[in-house]
This record gives structure tokens, sequence and C-alpha cells, in this order.
């Protein structure tokens, strides 16, 4: 029992500091960045995104909200899906309406469907393709989900997993492209994702590394609920996650190292999914 007090402890401590970070994160103009100082500040939409994808996580609403509408609002409208996905989120979580609806509809549709044939199975090229998906999603634009799913899943390897070698990170983006595309996952994906579990840490990257850091716990977390399956070495992967904290509140890719806003809403994420809901 009192090992139990002390995990959930030091778990309440860990919110309280990481709501602390993101709310010093927020600039003068409503925005947020991760190296904000008292003589440097850059938000972008990047770090905003996170900063209030963050915040939800933790059930706190962020200040000064109408500033970062009028912030995020204001940023020229992108014609990559990066900058569009963190604009239309942020706008999403504000629960704000885009005075420029109709250029940033123009800009999703403009992005092209990713031509099947040379479509490979990276991390960024998915984690690129599951923004655009997402996107059309959201503005009700057609996109070949059928064809996408089927050229996905003639990439899966045969003892599963995506990427080259299989690894957790991209197998993380191509069960959500499948997802978006409404397309049930491989049935070799459960058999992967539990094979890379281990103690510790939580997950390896591929059945022949070790080398263990946030972004990899959280992806194998991120599998494990997506396909509905219990996370082996739950409170190892929640310890190792905390011990990815800074001392400033903050969350980097591994102990000791420097953290920033987006690595601390993948925590935040993960944590919500081994301790949370944090909130009602």
């Amino acid at each position: 029992m009192t090992a139990v007090l002390a995990a959930a402890h030091r778990l309440t401590q860990a919110l309280a500091r990481a709501r602390a970070y993101l709310l010093g994160r927020q600039c003068a103009n409503g925005g947020f960045s991760f190296y904000r100082s008292d003589v440097l500040e850059e938000p972008d939409t990047h770090d905003t995104w996170h900063a209030l994808a963050a915040l939800r996580c933790l059930g706190t609403s962020p200040p000064r909200r109408q500033d970062i509408v009028r912030f995020v609002a204001q940023q020229p409208v992108p014609t990559q899906p990066y900058g569009l996905y963190f604009r239309v989120r942020s706008l999403c979580l504000l629960d704000a309406a885009d005075p420029f609806h109709a250029a940033v509809r123009e800009a999703v549709a403009a992005l092209p469907t990713p031509d099947l044939q040379s479509l490979d199975d990276s991390t960024d090229t998915l984690y690129s393709l599951r923004l655009a998906l997402w996107l059309k999603r959201h503005f009700g634009l057609a996109f070949p989900a059928q064809d996408i799913a089927r050229r996905l899943l003639a990439l899966e390897h045969p003892d599963g997993g995506f990427g080259l070698p299989p690894n957790l990170l991209a197998t993380r983006q191509a069960l959500a492209v499948l997802d978006l595309c409404q397309a049930p996952a491989p049935a070799r994906a459960g058999a992967f994702v539990m094979g890379l579990a281990t103690p510790d840490f939580g997950f390896r990257l591929t059945a022949d590394s070790l080398a263990p850091n946030l972004e990899i716990t959280c992806a194998g977390v991120s599998c494990c609920r997506r396909l509905g399956l219990p996370i082996p070495h739950a409170a190892d992967a929640l310890a190792f996650i905390l011990d990815c904290q800074t001392g400033h509140g903050g969350f980097a890719r591994a102990p000791d190292a420097l953290p920033d806003i987006a690595l601390t809403h993948l925590a935040l994420a993960g944590l919500d999914v081994l301790a949370g809901p944090f909130h009602p």
C-alpha cells in the first residue's frame, strides 16, 4: 500500500509540474513556444497545438483563450499538411471558427493523394499521410481510403509491423492511417507489438534494438490502446515516462535530456492511458 501511495503521489506531483511548465511556455501574444525566455518569444502553431492538447489531457483550460485564437487565426494559411493540421486542431480545441475557413479548406483539398505505387512505410511518410487524411476527413473531402489501406497492408512485414526494419514508431503511424481509412488492423499487429514489450522501459523499438526513449514507450502504449490490448509492464512504462520529466516540469525524449512541449504532450497522453483520465 505504501508503494501504491508513493506512486500516486509521484504522479500527482508530476502532473502539477507539467501544468506549470506548459503555462509558463505561453507568450505575450497568446501562442506557445518551448524555448520561450525573458528575452525571446517565437511562438508557432506546432507548439501551440501541442500545448493546448497537453493542457486538455490535464483538464486545464488555456489562459487568455481569445489571444490564442487571434494568434492562430492570423497566421498565413499553410499549404503543407503539418501547418494545416496544427492550425485546424488548435482552433478545434479552442472551439473557435477560422476566419479563413474557405482558404484552409481549399488548401486541404489541394493536398495531393499519395502515389500508391511509391508509398513507403517509413515513420515520416506515414505521419505526413496521417495528418493529410485527418484533414481530408475533417473537411468532408474524399480520398481513396480502400486503395490506401490495401497498399499499406501489403507493406506489412511477414512477422508483423511496419518500417525498415519493422518498428514501433512506424507501426503506430500505420495503425493510425488504417484507422482513418476505416480499415481493420492487420491480424499480425498485436503479436508484433506484444513481442516488443520489455521490462524496465515498457517497450523496445525493434526486435534487435533496445534504445529506450519516451517516443518508443508511448508508441507501444498507443498501439496497445488502438488494438484493444492490455499493456504489458504497464507500471514500468509509467515509471519510465515519469523518469523523462525534467526539473522544469517538461518531459524530454530521455532522462536528463532537454524537454519540449510536443514531448510533454506525448508523455501526458501516454500517462493518460496508463493512469488516467486525469479529469472528469
